[in-house]
């Protein structure tokens, strides 16, 4: 797959332009679903059409899902048009005052998700890891009222990075400025920033970070972890982070019940972490190591049930060009 570029860390992801998915976000607040949905296509097929990176990355996902789990089929093509649906979908779920999302539109699978909300009710913290796979914008109901079985407010504070997918983000200010009030930018953490997690911990909130990218800043400590069947860059960072808070463990996913078409009906699945964790300088990177594989193990598992909603369009196992820390 000499059409990747290797060194993807360092650049923006593949699909640089958001305003064709803005304008069918438009269209699906005027226009019938399934017109709607025939523009995605339109859109997707231009971007799997001209997009060679977005589409040699999907290709090569597909190839080692398919040596990973033989009975799958490789539809390049179906995973950007899940894509495509899902950013219409989240726009939808961060803007849609007259018909917001609720508990009614969701299926919550296992104890962990009950026990969490549990959590949350007796103002308990927790931290989240989630992926960018399926729509994980969902779990804004874990923080809203009446929403998820929450009885009032959560705290959250959601970590990203503001390097990827800027054009996304500017888009996102203009019609839901409000999706970066409890943001941090995972490349500037510093003590004061510390004490923000530990405060939202403390008062009952929860923080939330993607475990499947290595920040744009490579120069931090990279995981090697085998991901179906073949060494993948995980971020250190962000599961030594969770060790330092010292709160409960969740991976949260939330997955469309149907890939090619537009529908506000998901799958919610929780999963509490098992791992030995401990923060002490002796056992502290065999309990990252540890968190790190239980959370691929996740990713793998879900990767064989919903194959078509994995939305990492770059060479997901290329490493920085310095030695690994796995």
């Amino acid at each position: 797959m000499n059409d990747i570029d290797p060194q993807w860390f360092e650049k923006e992801e593949a699909v640089h332009s958001m305003r064709p998915y803005f304008l069918t976000f438009w269209c699906l607040r005027h226009f019938p679903k399934f017109l709607t949905n025939f523009i995605v296509w339109c859109v997707s097929f231009f971007y799997f059409i001209f997009d060679k990176q977005a589409r040699c990355a999907t290709i090569r996902y597909q190839k080692n899902l398919k040596e990973f789990y033989p009975d799958k089929k490789i539809r390049p093509f179906r995973q950007l048009v899940s894509f495509a649906l899902s950013l219409v979908e989240k726009i939808d779920c961060w803007t849609n005052s007259k018909k917001p999302l609720s508990f009614e539109n969701l299926c919550l699978h296992g104890d962990d998700i009950h026990e969490l909300i549990s959590q949350l009710n007796e103002k308990r913290g927790a931290f989240i890891f989630i992926s960018h796979f399926g729509n994980p914008e969902i779990l804004r109901l874990l923080a809203t009222a009446h929403k998820m079985g929450v009885q009032s407010e959560v705290p959250i504070l959601v970590v990203y990075d503001k390097n990827v997918s800027s054009e996304f983000s500017k888009i996102i200010k203009q019609i839901a400025p409000q999706f970066f009030e409890n943001t941090v930018d995972i490349n500037e953490i510093t003590p004061a920033t510390m004490e923000k997690f530990m405060d939202t911990i403390l008062r009952g909130g929860i923080v939330v970070c993607a475990g499947d990218r290595i920040p744009k800043n490579n120069s931090q400590r990279i995981l090697s972890q085998d991901f179906l069947g073949k060494p993948a860059p995980f971020s250190y960072g962000a599961f030594f982070l969770a060790l330092l808070l010292a709160a409960p463990i969740y991976f949260i996913f939330g997955f469309k019940k149907t890939d090619v078409f537009l529908s506000r009906k998901f799958e919610v699945y929780a999963k509490k972490a098992r791992s030995e964790i401990s923060v002490s300088r002796k056992k502290r990177d065999e309990s990252i190591k540890n968190l790190c594989t239980e959370y691929v193990g996740l990713l793998e598992e879900f990767c064989k049930i919903y194959p078509y909603q994995w939305y990492n369009f770059f060479d997901f196992w290329a490493f920085p060009s310095e030695e690994s820390d796995g």
